[in-house]
């Protein structure tokens, strides 16, 4: 029975345990995993949420790690915790958890994720964006987004993301030769909230 096991590992060694939830996973990972994922969340302050990240990527189960982690972490400070949930939620391609991280967590580190959403190439450029914008590497997200033919984004930030960073994203966009007629358009849409000294 699932809760004879789960109480059953607070009897066990750390190594123990370890040890055991790698066997389970060897013996039958879809059948083992929603298990293992529990016992991850029950006991991870003991066993030590590093070592079981391993075990999941071990296995390169990354809808455990994110099961496991999406469990632990809006109550851990741990940057790489952060991070590793921010990865298995790409990997999984659950964009709105990794949104929401984006948004709200104050533990990862912004040059990691920013440059791991980077290589990542997913669709949605938004948590990008909001890594970007909450950490000022504005003149980075204009050029990773020109650079990759992903102007819409460019124009979904200016409008409604952040208005007020206008003068920093066409300062961007010079920098990159960007068409004139793409730049004043860009500054049409975007009516009366940002600095007009900033962007002269």
């Amino acid at each position: 029975q699932p809760d004879w096991l789960i109480a059953y590992f607070g009897n066990l060694s750390v190594e123990d345990s370890l040890e055991c939830l790698k066997a389970m996973l060897t013996a039958n990972i879809r059948v083992n995993l929603s298990l293992v994922v529990k016992i991850a969340g029950k006991y991870h302050e003991q066993l030590g949420a590093d070592k079981l990240i391993s075990i999941f990527e071990s296995f390169k189960s990354y809808e455990g790690l994110f099961y496991f982690l999406g469990a632990v972490v809006n109550f851990s400070q741990d940057p790489e915790v952060h991070f590793k949930f921010i990865e298995a939620a790409v990997k999984t391609n659950q964009i709105k958890e990794v949104e929401r991280i984006c948004r709200e967590s104050n533990c990862y580190e912004p040059e990691k994720v920013k440059n791991f959403l980077k290589e990542q190439k997913i669709a949605d450029q938004l948590p990008l964006i909001i890594v970007c914008d909450r950490f000022d590497f504005v003149h980075d997200l204009v050029l990773h987004l020109y650079r990759n033919n992903l102007q819409k984004y460019i124009e979904i930030y200016v409008q409604k993301v952040n208005p007020s960073r206008l003068p920093q994203v066409i300062g961007g966009l010079l920098d990159v030769d960007c068409e004139p007629d793409v730049i004043k358009s860009l500054i049409m849409v975007v009516k009366g909230q940002f600095s007009t000294d900033d962007l002269v």
